[in-house]
């Protein structure tokens, strides 16, 4: 088990570093041909395609991954129901697209929305091969999609872009994904559903998946409702603010969990009846995440009034406190976004659907009272909620239940706060320093953060062993990995 996660890990790695280079290109340099404007149109349509796409999965791809044995011909009938169910959702969102226009008080919408309807039958026959690659661990496959769909998909957002398609180079970029994760699922699994569909037992798959979907619905609808709200009641060109503001301090780290997810929910599924095993493999892999991740997390949000301008332009310089804001909430993600996969490998989808219903709610609340103060007030209501209320209680709710305790979570995190807080005091303290130029400013601010994290979290035996870990695996495990593929 630990060698398919660590080559699965050494695949997504990879994948992760070709990626770099175009979603670097995707924050940074598509902004600076696009207008706010663009953006906020763009995300209007957003929300309702990832909800939509959310209910026809119905929390299939997680109950074919954790079910202990699959017969091809119910794998068929899943598959035909799901492809039914899209197109009668896209033709749905065809005809409702005035209404969506009608929503946000913006005709363009109208257009956009018709055309998105396109997206949800892809996503349709894309579904359930994408949850058989990830079952039979084909990690490096599945790498290999999203890294060829990240290229292709800015390629063609960037030329759109420069030949002035405004909002349509977004769409297009997505559409571009979407076909490359088609072909690269259906080339990957091998399976063309010949099979006469079975549609026997399948209440059961259902039945694990609709709490799932419920959950993750839920959890969906309080990440995208600030975006529906702002949409409505402030504007496109505020909406284009707060999207990139957004994306910029929560997406990387939802790119992260779901690389994890792809990586560590079917091994999870399998060491559930092992638990101790699956508390040391859980619990190794969210401290690896704080001691490389928080530092930055804490560098970003500092310098973030210097830091937006300089990377995206000087007309996204309104999206900075907004920024600033919701790394409030970053700082805890890379640990509290893993924890679906506790609820779901542990089959607690109850559970799981009872603690996305209280985010939902306490993160609507916070959006409600934040918007009187405009996009700001939203992401500041939202990150401070995000950090104070939600991040406790969920790491309560999922270790009443299970291998993992609460203990064994705030023992974990304790290092990886102290040093976040120490280098937030230190950070803060160089911003009053005159650097020659802004990069020298956000470079000395990034190796502060690092280097007094770093140092800080040395001084905590558990932080210790982290390091000590991370070096460990950097020299024994990518070295003998890599003699095995030389040898194969």
């Amino acid at each position: 088990m630990q060698t398919h996660a660590i080559n699965g890990a050494l695949a997504i790695g990879i994948a992760q570093l070709i990626k770099l280079p175009f979603q670097i290109g995707s924050l940074i340099v598509l902004p600076r041909l696009l207008q706010p404007i663009d953006y906020g149109i763009y995300a209007m349509i957003d929300p309702i395609v990832a909800i939509a796409a959310l209910i026809l999965n119905f929390g299939i791809s997680q109950a074919l991954i954790q079910a202990p044995a699959l017969q091809r011909n119910q794998v068929a009938g899943i598959f035909w129901i799901t492809v039914i169910a899209s197109c009668a959702a896209g033709a749905l969102m065809l005809a409702s697209s005035p209404l969506v226009a009608s929503l946000y008080h913006e005709p363009r919408v109208a257009l956009v929305a018709a055309v998105s309807s396109l997206f949800l039958i892809f996503t349709g026959f894309t579904n359930v091969h994408e949850s058989l690659l990830n079952r039979k661990m084909k990690f490096a496959w599945v790498a290999m999609i999203s890294a060829v769909g990240m290229a292709l998909g800015f390629g063609v957002s960037l030329i759109a872009a420069y030949l002035g398609a405004g909002y349509w180079s977004l769409a297009l970029g997505f559409a571009a994904q979407q076909v490359v994760s088609l072909v690269g699922c259906w080339l990957g699994v091998g399976w063309i559903p010949r099979e006469k569909p079975s549609f026997a037992g399948l209440f059961n798959f259902y039945k694990f998946g609709g709490p799932v979907m419920l959950a993750d619905l839920a959890t969906v609808t309080s990440r995208e409702a600030d975006s529906m709200l702002i949409g409505r009641y402030v504007g496109a060109a505020a909406l284009g603010n707060y999207d990139r503001g957004n994306k910029l301090a929560i997406v990387p780290i939802q790119r992260i969990n779901t690389v994890l997810q792809q990586l560590l929910l079917p091994i999870l599924s399998r060491l559930n009846e092992e638990g101790e095993r699956y508390r040391y493999a859980y619990l190794r892999i969210i401290r690896q995440l704080m001691l490389y991740i928080t530092p930055g997390v804490v560098a970003v949000g500092v310098t973030a009034p210097t830091l937006v301008p300089f990377v995206i332009g000087e007309q996204w310089a309104p999206a900075a406190p907004i920024f600033a804001w919701l790394t409030l909430a970053a700082l805890h993600r890379p640990v509290s976004m893993t924890m679906d996969m506790l609820f779901i490998s542990q089959a607690r989808t109850r559970d799981y659907m009872i603690w996305s219903a209280f985010s939902t709610i306490t993160s609507l609340i916070s959006f409600v009272i934040g918007l009187r103060w405009g996009v700001v007030g939203v992401a500041a209501a939202f990150g401070i909620s995000d950090l104070l209320l939600r991040m406790p209680a969920l790491w309560w709710w999922v270790s009443r239940r299970g291998p993992i305790r609460m203990a064994d979570l705030y023992l974990s995190a304790a290092p990886f706060a102290a040093g976040s807080t120490v280098a937030f005091a230190i950070v803060s303290g160089l911003q009053r320093i005159a650097f020659p130029g802004v990069f020298q400013q956000l470079a000395a601010s990034a190796i502060a953060a690092y280097v007094v994290a770093w140092g800080t979290i040395a001084l905590f035996k558990r932080g210790r062993s982290t390091m000590a870990d991370s070096v460990r695996l950097v020299r024994s495990e990518l070295p003998r990995l890599l003699r095995g593929k030389r040898a194969a």
